[in-house]
């Protein structure tokens, strides 16, 4: 396949819709000179004049006429592509996007962002995964997600992160649950059984960690895979579990749930979006992201302590 120099096309083009050489030169900001070099080279390639000169113009062969249309489209489209690198009109956008999250996370964040799509983006549409914690940085790389919500944790310097949420813990429960009519301490706490919350194998979480450094531990008599799950159990049961704040309250919208304050220090939860450094550029996936920060904030969840 013979090679096209691209800037030949645009010379035809020119002399095409000026008439001239002189003045399809002054259009390409080139000399007289190399438009005429250009024009041979051109006819070189067609073996066909494709301009014959008529008194003060320049008219085009009937090879320039029928191909003259397929010329100006194709550098109509390597333009457009030139002109919309930074313009992203979500409304007219086609893409799936991947995005890592977390059981609540997922909860609180996925209806207010469909709310969005489809008002703002039809064609933009949401898988939802969850991926090991250690596993999104790979996952990421690799391009099997686009976006991962994920608590803080150390990751390669290629990953691009932002704070979205600071989180704390709270002790959850049935709303007539002993619990919450009695003296709400530490030792009040470790009376009852309680449900663990996480799909990973291995995490302790770090209410346990807490109690751990006080030689304190709790009686976990269920350990599962989801919040939605738990609060099932909690409603039927005398367990307490530990949740964050939001969720907590956000089920207590729905269900006869209370809450109450940890009785013992315990870190909050630091929530943060994680993209690959490809596509911090991106605009699709910057406004993805944009859309999510902007959830957070409005439901006065970013950065609460």
């Amino acid at each position: 396949m013979a090679k096209v120099d691209l800037n030949l096309m645009a010379v035809l083009e020119a002399i095409f819709d000026e008439g001239t050489t002189s003045r399809a030169a002054d259009v390409l900001h080139l000399s007289q000179s190399a438009v005429s070099h250009a024009l041979n080279r051109l006819r070189g390639m067609y073996d066909d004049p494709l301009f014959v000169r008529q008194g003060h113009r320049m008219v085009p062969t009937p090879l320039t006429r029928r191909m003259i249309e397929t010329v100006k489209n194709s550098l109509s489209a390597l333009r457009g592509t030139v002109e919309n690198a930074h313009v992203f009109e979500p409304g007219q956008h086609e893409q799936l996007f991947r995005v890592s999250q977390r059981d609540a996370v997922e909860t609180i964040l996925l209806a207010p962002i469909m709310e969005i799509l489809q008002r703002d983006a039809p064609g933009i549409h949401i898988s939802s995964t969850q991926f090991e914690p250690d596993d999104i940085a790979a996952q990421l790389q690799q391009g099997q997600i686009d976006i991962g919500l994920e608590l803080q944790r150390t990751m390669p310097s290629d990953i691009v992160s932002q704070h979205l949420l600071s989180e704390t813990l709270v002790i959850v429960g049935r709303k007539d649950h002993p619990y919450f009519n009695g003296k709400q301490t530490v030792e009040a706490f470790l009376e009852f059984p309680q449900v663990l919350v996480t799909p990973f194998k291995g995490e302790s979480g770090w209410v346990d960690q807490a109690l751990a450094s006080q030689g304190l531990r709790r009686n976990v008599s269920l350990r599962c895979l989801n919040f939605t799950s738990v609060i099932h159990v909690l409603l039927q049961t005398d367990n307490l579990s530990i949740m964050p704040r939001i969720y907590a309250e956000k089920q207590a919208c729905w269900y006869p749930m209370a809450s109450a304050e940890m009785p013992f220090s315990a870190p909050p939860l630091e929530l943060f979006l994680y993209w690959h450094q490809r596509q911090d550029s991106d605009l699709a996936n910057r406004w993805l992201r944009e859309q999510i920060v902007e959830v957070m904030a409005e439901g006065g969840l970013a950065r609460r302590i």
